[in-house]
């Protein structure tokens, strides 16, 4: 990586350290069964969970007679999916610290390789694309999930970057993998299916939402959390929340994300 993606990285990985995460994971979970039942997983099939967080997507693969093995790059995440599998039973999921950009498996080693948000923030999109397809045998299938641009999270990218005098080098990098162009280009040689989803994150308010998915631990809280002025930050969280009100009703929050299913040949 350069100096700026190693930031960047680094980045990445305080999102997914950041200690409400797993108060919102619950919300991923409908994203995560129909991911997985999209894979199409069958009983003894090598699974491989790329950024897997506290381990649902592993868990549901497993659930599903898979032999898994769940990585991410944050150790704190690592050992919260670790509680999770012990407390379901299962003490035949391998857990692995890594980078999607650089996953430390073997060429064409798993059957399905799943990646529930996590992928998509890694800084050379390209790379990590290109790492989800060599983990994965001729024949097997890559299967994700990614924000959609057109969607809140990338109203809200929009806000963000409108307060941030000092930006990422790119800012909508996240929501490249929602962009349907996109993905048939990284993904041009195979057999694609792509299917644009909802996911109702359930809250009060715009301003609980906020607070979770964006100030203490969704993507963009890293850059968030590197803005000192209060004054700002207050303005930032009025122009967001109203930028919320427009995707809010019945106490939740939809946003928008797309699910891909690439077979490779």
């Amino acid at each position: 990586m350069t100096d700026s993606s190693e930031a960047d990285g680094r980045s990445a990985r305080h999102v997914w350290s950041a200690g409400r995460y797993p108060a919102m994971a619950p919300n991923m979970l409908p994203a995560i069964a129909r991911l997985v039942n999209a894979a199409g997983i069958d009983p003894g099939n090598r699974v491989l969970d790329v950024g897997c967080g506290t381990g649902n997507a592993a868990l549901t693969a497993r659930r599903s007679g898979a032999d898994v093995v769940g990585l991410d790059l944050a150790h704190d995440m690592l050992e919260l999916a670790r509680e999770n599998a012990a407390l379901a039973g299962y003490d035949d999921i391998g857990w692995l610290t890594g980078d999607a950009e650089a996953l430390p498996v073997p060429d064409g080693a798993f059957d399905v390789v799943l990646s529930n948000f996590g992928h998509v923030f890694a800084p050379d999109s390209t790379a990590a694309g290109a790492e989800l397809r060599r983990a994965t045998k001729s024949g097997g299938r890559v299967c994700f999930t990614a924000w959609s641009p057109n969607g809140v999270v990338g109203d809200l990218t929009e806000v963000l970057t409108d307060h941030v005098d000092e930006p990422p080098s790119d800012p909508r990098s996240h929501l490249r993998w929602g962009d349907p162009a996109f993905v048939r280009e990284e993904f041009a040689d195979t057999d694609l299916s792509l299917q644009r989803r909802l996911l109702e994150f359930r809250y009060a308010t715009p301003h609980h939402f906020w607070r979770e998915f964006a100030e203490e631990s969704g993507p963009l809280s890293p850059v968030l959390r590197r803005m000192d002025d209060d004054e700002a930050r207050a303005a930032l969280r009025r122009d967001a929340v109203a930028a919320l009100e427009e995707w809010f009703g019945d106490n939740a929050i939809r946003v928008e994300y797309l699910q891909v299913r690439a077979v490779l040949e």
